[in-house]
């Protein structure tokens, strides 16, 4: 299963537009061509102005072979026409295709709040990063109430990227998970033991997001 994530930088005040279109029509038309979909988000936190979902599929042929249906397809077409006739709605489309990890959940939400975090490992540490959070992490999470959402890796390129979201009923459910898990001595010793030779995780990022209404659960 390979899937998708997608990052669309709306045009000044077109937000709400692109919304409006994905809720009207395109998550019609992805049914239609069996695109799988796990979510669409908007940011929660900060004055965003772009829109986050991840789709899934059977491999990159099929992920070809559906996409090129869909934007060839008439309907769809019309749709984007006549919701752009006052301009382009998208400034910018950021995408990468990413594969589960062996540990990994299959992605669902029981929550509407979600954190989707990217860790660029330390060079030659990925390894170490995904054996602490299968042997160590991931438990942690759940003993404070932090949902694990699902885990990938990027598949095209030579990335030492881990990508994984994580979900919570409401942000200060996040910030105690987080300081419940962070003073968490079992967290502090898998940390330190795993970290004897050095930092696994050069670079990390992550936004706060929130399940749009019109997402599938």
């Amino acid at each position: 299963m390979i899937y998708e994530s997608r990052i669309y930088k709306a045009v000044p005040g077109k937000l709400p537009a692109i919304n409006a279109r994905f809720a009207n029509h395109t998550i019609g038309f992805f049914e239609e061509f069996d695109i799988g979909i796990v979510g669409f988000w908007n940011d929660e936190i900060g004055a965003s102005n772009q829109l986050t979902y991840i789709l899934k599929f059977d491999s990159m042929a099929d992920r070809e072979k559906k996409w090129n249906a869909f934007q060839a397809h008439k309907p769809w077409q019309e749709v984007r026409a006549e919701t752009e006739k006052g301009g382009p709605l998208v400034a910018q489309v950021l995408n990468s295709f990413m594969e589960l990890t062996p540990y990994s959940p299959e992605p669902s939400m029981k929550t509407t709040l979600q954190e989707k975090r990217i860790y660029e490992a330390m060079p030659g540490k990925l390894p170490d990063l995904h054996n602490r959070f299968s042997n160590h992490t991931m438990a942690l999470f759940e003993k404070h109430g932090i949902e694990n959402v699902a885990y990938w890796t990027e598949v095209i390129g030579t990335s030492n990227r881990l990508v994984y979201m994580l979900g919570y009923p409401d942000l200060a459910a996040r910030e105690n998970g987080w300081a419940g898990f962070q003073s968490d001595p079992a967290w502090q010793k898998a940390r330190a033991a795993s970290e004897e030779n050095g930092a696994l995780v050069r670079v990390s990022k992550h936004s706060i997001l929130r399940l749009a209404d019109y997402s599938p659960r």
